[in-house]
């Protein structure tokens, strides 16, 4: 009973009718059909073949025990080279809340003790942020790489290294297929298993770049944290980190293709069935405050509305197609309703009070990190 999810409200919606007409085809009243669609009572099992007959569907499509026709599942192109292809602004404004140089600083001189230079392969790097962080705390000879299959963000990563006096090469490439030469001293990766797809294939892969003795670290974010880590002043705070549908969607795309929205938790066991030694786990200390007077006041948000889409109301049709996604992803529409309605609310909050907002931002980036044996 428990796969049951009654799907008359989305079926009454393409067919674009309302509750009344619907009631009077099946000689009910509209408070039961509305009562269905609430969840407050089921229909008949009598009435579910007229349901069935009236909307051209299976008694099962009606219950929810199979997509609709059309909705076969639609997989998230995020591990895909043309998804990252138009995503370059969107990474660059996230990336600069995501670290606080003094605890990556520690990482590289107090837990990791690196202190002789390294070789550094960064796997799906991006347009190499983690390299910019790093490289000027490292010891001097160090040397970077960095992987990533989409030419924007490859193209960006050499302008900025260049820019910087940074010594680093880029590969444009699939790193889950590439053929490297030779090994790395570290091997990284930043917010990338999240989106890849099999993480632990992934991360098979970054193990066997890393030379005999070589640290990996991944770094990657449990979306469970990454939900409550906003909050907004003058908005209520239950409701911004609400899930409402999207514990249903994460597993179904992890279901359906692999695509782990917990994996920053998972991780370290993936690491140990990989074979590092000494596996452990640190959190990212990283959290933003962002209000008015701080010198970084525009450009933070700024950013944060670039990286959340508030920068403008979506129009119907837009909403419509997240609301699509949603559902195809295994939300019911009332949830991803919710979901378009909260981002409405945000968005016009954010720009109604735009010269005197106060948030706090925390990713909770997990930093996963092993020796290969």
């Amino acid at each position: 009973m428990s796969r049951i999810q009654l799907r008359i409200y989305d079926l009454r919606k393409r067919k674009q009718i309302g509750q009344r007409e619907l009631a009077e085809q099946l000689g009910v009243s509209v408070q039961t059909v509305s009562k269905w669609e609430n969840e407050i009572s089921m229909p008949d099992i009598s009435l579910l073949p007229d349901i069935a007959a009236f909307f051209q569907v299976t008694v099962d499509e009606v219950l929810g025990l199979r997509p609709l026709p059309g909705e076969e599942y639609i997989p998230v192109p995020s591990g895909e080279k043309d998804y990252w292809e138009s995503r370059l602004n969107y990474l660059k404004a996230c990336r600069k809340s995501f670290w606080n140089e003094d605890y990556l600083e520690f990482l590289v001189e107090k837990v990791w003790k690196i202190e002789r230079p390294v070789r550094i392969l960064d796997c799906g790097c991006g347009f190499g942020y983690v390299g910019q962080m790093l490289l000027p705390l490292l010891p001097e000879g160090s040397s970077y790489t960095g992987i990533d299959f989409s030419r924007n963000m490859v193209e960006e990563g050499k302008r900025l290294f260049e820019e910087a006096g940074l010594r680093g090469e880029f590969i444009c490439d699939d790193f889950r297929t590439y053929c490297f030469r030779g090994t790395y001293d570290f091997v990284i990766s930043q917010a990338a298993l999240r989106h890849a797809g099999n993480a632990q294939a992934f991360l098979h892969k970054m193990v066997e770049q890393a030379k005999s003795g070589g640290l990996v670290a991944a770094i990657d974010v449990n979306r469970e944290f990454e939900c409550d880590g906003f909050y907004l002043d003058g908005m209520d705070y239950q409701e911004l980190c609400a899930r409402g549908g999207f514990r249903k969607m994460w597993n179904r795309e992890l279901v359906c293709q692999d695509r782990d929205y917990a994996v920053g938790m998972r991780l370290p066991v993936m690491m140990r069935k990989e074979g590092l030694v000494d596996v452990d786990v640190r959190m990212n200390d990283r959290v933003s405050f962002v209000t008015p007077g701080k010198a970084d006041y525009e450009e933070s948000l700024e950013n944060l509305l670039a990286e959340k889409q508030w920068e403008k109301a979506c129009s119907a049709e837009e909403e419509e197609k997240v609301i699509q996604q949603f559902i195809n992803h295994g939300m019911d529409r009332k949830e991803a309703e919710s979901y378009c309605r909260k981002q409405r609310k945000i968005q016009a909050y954010m720009e109604k009070n735009r010269g005197n907002l106060t948030y706090l931002q925390w990713r909770g980036l997990v930093i996963s990190y092993g020796w290969k044996a």
